[in-house]
């Protein structure tokens, strides 16, 4: 059986774990005798040794001079595509060990269940709950204020913006995303709405990441606020963008 999904996995700078990152979902999918997934790595302005780790790995590779999430994740499905030009989507990871590998088979189950293929999008949330705030408030309310961002720019309301996600590839090369930086996972998120694409939710659990330097959860709250300001005015220009090329 030939990988039906690209895990796609952006990187900068995390060979203190991605080692283990990477043989954790190997293993898990070895375990579940699951053979419908291929790992993707897409290095972004690295100058450590991540890629030397990937390579080892046995994992496809990708590479760009540009920093960015978006930059990284599009390094990863340039490198798949090339590889494998029949997948059916993309799943996004971090590559820091806070997403469980259960949970990417638990999106692909959900993607292949949902009532013959209507849900383009399925998206992994964090818990909301309200015990956690006090320990997650520098992440939970900006993703709570731009979720509401969401439900007035693009008609849906999630209160976290799902990193842990699929798309269906028609529909991620429909969007052609333009945000590469911080606006790349709320992008999505508004031209599925657009396009009237519903995102079908599933819960997800997330842990502490594995070891490095956190670079965007779990920062100051000064910090957070100037990233989730940088995502709003990602999500305007969005919600503003010319489609009609798109669906000429």
């Amino acid at each position: 059986m030939h990988p039906e999904y690209a895990i796609i996995i952006p990187v900068q700078n995390e060979a203190a774990c991605l080692g283990d990152v990477l043989a954790e979902i190997k293993t898990c999918f070895a375990d579940n005798d699951d053979s419908r997934f291929a790992i993707a790595v897409g290095l972004n302005a690295c100058t450590d040794n991540s890629r030397q780790i990937a390579e080892n790995s046995g994992v496809l590779v990708g590479e760009t001079a540009d920093s960015g999430y978006g930059h990284g994740c599009l390094a990863a499905i340039h490198a798949a595509n090339a590889a494998l030009p029949d997948l059916k989507g993309y799943i996004f990871v971090a590559g820091d060990g806070a997403n469980v590998p259960d949970d990417i088979i638990r999106l692909a189950d959900a993607f292949e269940s949902n009532n013959g293929g209507e849900k383009k999008i399925i998206m992994g949330l964090r818990k909301f709950e309200l015990a956690t705030w006090s320990s997650e408030f520098g992440r939970a309310l900006p993703n709570l204020l731009l979720g509401i961002a969401c439900a007035a720019l693009g008609g849906q309301f999630f209160h976290d913006l799902g990193p842990l996600r699929l798309i269906e590839r028609r529909l991620f090369e429909k969007i052609d995303p333009q945000e590469q930086t911080w606006g790349w996972t709320i992008e999505a998120q508004i031209m599925a709405a657009r396009f009237g694409e519903a995102i079908s939710p599933i819960t997800v659990t997330e842990r502490p990441r594995l070891s490095g330097e956190q670079k965007v959860s779990g920062v100051s709250l000064t910090r957070s606020a100037k990233i989730g300001w940088k995502i709003f005015l990602a999500a305007v220009r969005t919600r503003f963008r010319k489609l009609d090329s798109i669906e000429s």
